[in-house]
């Protein structure tokens, strides 16, 4: 598990933001943010955005990413007292692709 640091910008950005903001809404904010602040490309604002959102979220989970037992093509979630969690590559292109179908379901159409 990572050390939450506080001299990151994009950590300290997210850390100001109000907490019912919804967390795509947060990371497309800090990556604007990164950008035109700290004169950063889209890809690696919107990169440090994840990683950072990712940190805040896992301060109180006592869950983790083993990097020793991921590979390009299983992740592998460790959680204390319980059975590991291995998701193949596939398996998070469909989860990633059904959550994208549930957030299109309840969104409102655009006017």
């Amino acid at each position: 598990m990572g050390v939450l640091s506080q001299d990151n910008a994009a950590t300290a950005y997210l850390l100001r933001l109000p907490r019912q903001i919804q967390r795509r809404d947060a990371i497309n904010r800090c990556t604007s943010h990164l950008m035109h602040e700290h004169d950063m490309s889209r890809e690696a604002a919107g990169l440090l955005a994840v990683q950072a959102m990712a940190e805040l979220e896992g301060l109180n989970r006592p869950a983790w990413v083993d990097v020793d037992s991921t590979t390009s093509h299983v992740v592998v979630i460790r959680r204390p007292g319980r059975d590991p969690i291995a998701m193949t590559v596939g398996d998070l292109l469909r989860f990633a692709e059904s959550e994208s179908a549930v957030r299109r379901a309840v969104e409102p159409a655009a006017q």
